[in-house]
Formats: structure tokens, C-alpha cells, sequence
């Protein structure tokens, strides 16, 4: 009897028990919960990148984890030990996507107990857009100017072109890419460094890139400049001939290095008109020859040949005795 007793009175009444059961045991942890001590930190969010999805839209830099333990197990918790991140390779649509901001804890958070961790803000609503391929040319960013006289003749860059990755309306407008500063400043010589390949957007991916370097050529800056009325010497002119009028005057365009044509002053053997060729009595168009310095190269001399008119020359020969 007194068993069916005690059966009847435990069972009488069950959902008020049941309740009040459930109460305490709510009251209890409650209790543990908030006796807990508390931390807060700021941690920069990590965007986890993977898929066939890229995100566009701007998501925090930070956000705020407050972990609550007790005192003793809270004095070991330090900031390194938490990282915050999203993962886009759970994205499966462009467009607005909502994502849990998840945790990665050190393997001790698992001795706490009791524990509590909440992220503030807990879920980012972010857009995102497909991902897109390119591959676009590398150009070098130079800064400085060479050495006076001095230019950049050429320059390579290795490699000339690179893959990108991004959002498809970003990736659709590079066109090109560009390296790190390279220093020209006074230079006088050519040269190789060693460059990297610089982003034009936060959201581009430079792809698979290698040590990357650059060769520049740095040499002598060419000019051109003109000398007028410049006069003609004969060459090889025959003794019995002689020409019935003065040679016309010409006008000569040498290119060269800058410093040394600035500087240079051509005298009446530069141009001469060669007469090797002929023996009598005449009018001839004569070719004419330029010696200039082997720095030098000649744009234009104008005209090319003289219209000359040969007539025999009767002034009489030098004698011997005379040319001793």
C-alpha cells in the first residue's frame, strides 16, 4: 500500500511538477550564466574566399565577440585565440546572400565549462557577383627621370602578361596592370630589379604569379639637328677639269647623342662632292658623300647631289720645280 501510495502522490499532479522542474533547472543555469565573468574584444573578420561566387558588397572590418566563463578559466582567453570569418564557397547565387559569421576557437575552449560566445553582428547580408577570368598586360609604374642626356631606350618585364580574378563588371574594365615603382632617378647605365605585381582593385586577384622582375635599358638620348649652309669640298675632281661655278651650299640633318651634337661643329670636309667618277668636259648631277663622326647618323642632306657644270680647266700645271 504504501508503494501505490507513494506512485499515486508522485504522478498526482505531473505538469505542475514537470514544470516546476523545468524551471529550476532554467533558474540554474541562468544562475551559472550570469555569475559568469565576461570578455570583449574587436576582431577583424576574415573573408574565407571559394565557389564560383565573389563578393562585391562591403562587409565589416570587425566585429565584437564577447566570450563569458568563469573567472579563472576567462584569465587564459587572449585575442589570437579567436578568429571571426564568413564563407563564401557557401554562396550558390549571385545577388544578396545572408551569412553566419563563424568561429574558429583554440582546442582549450573546449575544457570551459559553462561557456558562452555570441558575435555581434551574428548574420551579413552581402552581395556577390560570379567570378570571372582575364588575362591583361603587365606595364611598369617608373618613377624619377634619367640622368641628363640619358633616356629609357626600351625595358621588359617578366612575366609581360598575368591571369586576374574578381567580380565580372570589375574584371570586364582592366585592361592592364602595373608594377611596383621602379626607381629611374639619375640612372645611367640599364638595369634589372626585382618588381611585384600591384592589384587595381581590392576585389582583383592577381593569379599564379612568379618572382616577377624588370630589365630596363637606359642610353644616351638621341637628337637631331639641322646645319645650314654648309659648303661642299671636291673629291677626286679630274686636274683637267675644273667647275664653272662655286659648289651650291647644302643643308645637313644629323641624329646622335644629344651631349655630343650639341656640341659638334662641322667643318668644309664633312660634305664633299665626288668626282671619281668622271673625266670630261660636262653637266653632271654628282653624288655627295658625308663623313661625320661614327656616333652620328644622317637624317637628310639637302640636296642629295649638285647639278654641276665641268669645264676644262686651262690654268696651267704645276711644274716640278715649281712643287719644290
Amino acid at each position: 500500500m504504501k508503494f501505490r501510495e507513494f506512485t499515486a502522490e508522485l504522478f498526482s499532479n505531473w505538469p505542475v511538477k514537470l514544470f516546476s522542474i523545468a524551471a529550476a533547472v532554467i533558474l540554474y543555469f541562468s544562475f551559472q550564466i550570469v555569475s559568469l565573468d565576461s570578455k570583449s574584444f574587436s576582431l577583424p573578420l576574415q573573408i574565407r574566399e571559394g565557389g564560383n561566387f565573389v563578393l562585391t558588397g562591403q562587409a565589416p572590418s570587425y566585429v565584437r565577440v564577447t566570450v563569458r566563463a568563469k573567472p579563472d578559466n576567462l584569465a587564459i582567453v587572449q585575442k589570437s585565440d579567436i578568429q571571426a570569418y564568413i564563407d563564401t564557397s557557401l554562396v550558390t547565387e549571385a545577388g544578396n546572400n545572408t551569412l553566419q559569421v563563424k568561429l574558429d576557437l583554440k582546442d582549450f575552449f573546449t575544457l570551459m565549462e559553462p561557456l558562452d560566445i555570441q558575435v555581434k553582428p551574428y548574420r551579413l547580408s552581402l552581395a556577390f557577383e560570379k567570378i570571372a577570368y582575364k588575362t591583361v598586360p603587365v606595364t611598369p609604374l617608373f618613377f624619377g627621370t634619367p640622368a641628363d642626356g640619358f633616356e629609357v631606350s626600351s625595358w621588359t618585364l617578366s612575366p609581360a602578361k598575368v591571369q586576374i580574378s574578381g567580380p565580372e563588371s570589375i574584371v570586364a574594365s582592366v585592361t592592364e596592370v602595373h608594377s611596383s615603382t621602379v626607381d629611374l632617378q639619375e640612372r645611367k647605365t640599364g638595369f634589372k630589379a626585382p618588381v611585384t605585381i600591384e592589384r587595381s582593385s581590392k576585389r582583383i586577384q592577381i593569379l599564379g604569379v612568379p618572382d616577377s622582375s624588370i630589365k630596363v635599358d637606359i642610353s644616351p638620348r638621341l637628337d637631331t639637328r639641322r646645319f645650314s649652309n654648309l659648303s661642299v669640298q671636291s673629291l677626286d675632281l679630274d686636274s683637267k677639269l675644273k667647275t664653272e661655278q662655286a659648289l651650291q651650299k647644302v643643308t645637313l640633318v644629323l641624329s646622335g647623342p644629344k651631349k655630343v651634337l650639341d656640341s659638334f661643329v662641322p667643318d668644309d670636309t664633312v660634305v664633299q662632292a665626288d668626282f671619281s667618277d668622271i673625266h670630261e668636259v660636262g653637266t653632271y648631277s654628282v653624288p655627295l658623300r658625308v663623313y661625320i663622326p661614327d656616333e652620328f647618323s644622317v637624317v637628310s642632306i639637302e640636296p642629295p647631289t649638285l647639278k654641276v657644270q665641268l669645264v676644262e680647266n686651262t690654268a696651267p700645271l704645276p711644274s716640278l720645280e715649281d712643287e719644290l
